[in-house]
């Protein structure tokens, strides 16, 4: 064919020999397609074959993990039985504690009831006894205080006479004191008025005895 199509070109114009040209390229981009479709046709193939392979791969390991599944379910269920068993024997343990506590607390709550009557009556008991103690206390404190005040009393009578016997010797003190300060003042007045006097006779003789010398100076 392509040697038929050749010879017609050949014996054609330019506007045969373009077209030649055109379709000539046209066939070798042909081909260059067929080339390619051959290439994806093997890698379609190709895939096919891995996805076979693939497929029973993981058909294979499906049916692994179902099997594993199947086991990790039924030890599940038989964790799951046991922990059942074990928390029912929880429950019936957890009863018997709970009515044994119970049994401790209403036990507990009576001894403290007790405990709380008999805290009580001492506490009244210990009231009336402070209350009479108080009383007591009260009584021996007026007491005391009527002792201190009739105390007070006596000692403020005895400061009383103490303070005029100290005001009557003081008094005493006083008149004793000006009666010897005036016996002083006339013993120092008369001892003044002697040496005074004593002063006046001397001055007198010696006059005189000047006189006397004088007269007998003259004789």
């Amino acid at each position: 064919m392509e040697a038929n199509l050749a010879a017609t070109f050949d014996a054609g114009n330019s506007f045969n020999s373009k077209l030649k040209d055109t379709l000539e390229g046209l066939l070798g981009a042909n081909n260059e397609r067929k080339a390619e479709i051959d290439a994806l046709r093997g890698d379609h193939d190709k895939l096919r074959a891995d996805h076979d392979a693939l497929e029973n791969t993981t058909t294979r390991e499906n049916d692994l993990r179902k099997n594993e599944v199947k086991s990790l379910e039924e030890r599940t269920a038989k964790d799951n039985q046991a922990r059942i068993t074990d928390i029912a024997k929880l429950d019936g343990k957890l009863d018997s504690e709970n009515s044994a506590r119970k049994e401790e607390i209403k036990a507990l709550d009576g001894w403290a009831k007790g405990e709380n009557d008999s805290r009580k009556t001492e506490i009244a008991n210990l009231k009336n006894f402070a209350e009479s103690e108080n009383d007591a206390r009260k009584t021996a404190i007026a007491n005391l205080d009527n002792f201190a005040k009739s105390e007070n009393d006596g000692r403020k009578a005895d400061i009383a006479a103490l303070n005029a016997r100290a005001d009557a010797e003081a008094a005493a003190r006083d008149g004793e004191d000006k009666a010897l300060s005036e016996r002083i003042s006339k013993e120092v007045s008369d001892r003044e008025a002697a040496i005074a006097e004593h002063k006046q006779e001397g001055t007198h003789r010696t006059k005189r005895g000047l006189e006397t010398s004088m007269i007998s100076g003259l004789r």
